[in-house]
């Protein structure tokens, strides 16, 4: 005998009354992890929004992919790897000035160069001593014009404090140019500290203050009209002050692999493969020996030349012995490689 329809009821509304109460349990002890779900879709969220605003943003300082960047160099003669193109990469996308670290020759000066002819932006080159004054290199008057307009015009003498007495520096150039601008500041450890603390305002905000220029507050203030490229090399003859380090990204650059350095005498002297394979797999083995200064890219460029220039391209007693300068720099170095040489020349001699 069953029970009355309506217990059925009773039934039916107890287990559902069961079920809510035991989901009102669950989701009480849940709401933390509810919360942590939550909050994890806003951080989602929210980094997605600031990724896409600085990539706006870094969009307009520098457009390149790191293949277009990579490839546009390549188009100049000068090979990166990928790891040092993705570096500078982003370090210009940032707007940061660019600090380039290496042994002599290794190509640091010429990375700038060869990076405002690939893009045809604007080319500043200022090469630094310990004698270089921040007046010849930032903001100075031309005392002289406005003493001559001075006498010259008496009392009609316009205002002689204006944007056209300033001499033409190089920082201020790059201010005032319309167009992309690269900035190569090379030896730049060699600079004497009153004219590095100068560097530091250009260098983190690529402006300038010229206390003196009439008006009043920001308009003393040069700013850059068009995007800035900055690139500094540093041989590390001494150490550079923290405050300069913190404005500046750094790069260090090393001796390429025997495939790269036939890439870059290849498209530097326009020659064919298996002389620039020669060459390069020659140097790279003399790079092993304990020399005090070894052959670096551009020692490696200037002799392949010079064997070409003075003999038929092979390596030869007599072609080593004409152009063993541009390889050893000391005469301990070129005692070690003629002594090197007399055991390898042979064996180059006859694959030439």
């Amino acid at each position: 005998m069953g029970l009355p329809v309506h217990w059925y009821h009773y039934v039916i509304i107890g287990t559902a009354a069961a079920a809510a109460v035991l989901f009102i349990l669950l989701i009480l002890r849940g709401r933390p992890w509810l919360r942590m779900w939550r909050r994890e879709v806003q951080n989602i969220a929210g980094l997605a929004e600031a990724r896409r605003r600085i990539q706006e943003e870094a969009m307009h300082l520098f457009s390149l992919s790191p293949d277009e960047l990579q490839r546009a160099l390549e188009s100049r003669g000068y090979y990166l790897d990928r790891r040092t193109t993705l570096r500078l990469w982003a370090y210009l996308r940032q707007g940061k000035p660019v600090g380039l670290r290496g042994e002599p020759g290794i190509g640091k000066s010429r990375l700038a160069e060869a990076f405002a002819d690939a893009l045809g932006y604007h080319f500043i080159d200022m090469e630094c001593h310990s004698q270089l004054e921040a007046e010849e290199i930032g903001i100075s008057w031309n005392g002289f014009r406005q003493i001559v307009d001075a006498q010259t015009r008496g009392a009609e003498t316009r205002d002689l404090y204006t944007l056209d007495y300033l001499n033409q520096t190089p920082l201020l150039e790059s201010l005032l140019s319309d167009v992309p601008t690269v900035v190569r500041v090379d030896e730049v450890d060699k600079l004497n500290e009153h004219t590095t603390n100068f560097f530091l305002r250009y260098l983190d905000k690529k402006e300038l203050v010229v206390h003196n220029l009439s008006g009043t507050g920001e308009q003393k203030v040069l700013r850059a009209k068009a995007p800035i490229y900055i690139f500094l090399t540093s041989n590390e003859y001494k150490r550079l002050d923290t405050a300069f380090m913190r404005r500046t990204a750094w790069l260090d650059l090393s001796f390429p692999p025997e495939h790269i350095l036939v890439s870059i005498l290849q498209s530097t002297l326009q020659v064919p493969a298996d002389f620039a394979a020669r060459v390069a797999r020659l140097v790279i083995q003399l790079r092993q020996l304990n020399m005090e200064k070894k052959p670096a890219i551009a020692e490696a460029i200037e002799w392949a030349r010079a064997l070409l220039d003075v003999g038929d391209g092979r390596i030869t007693p007599e072609a080593v012995d004409a152009t063993i300068g541009f390889l050893a720099k000391y005469p301990e170095d070129e005692a070690i490689v003629k002594e090197a040489l007399s055991r390898w020349y042979d064996g180059f001699g006859r694959t030439a």
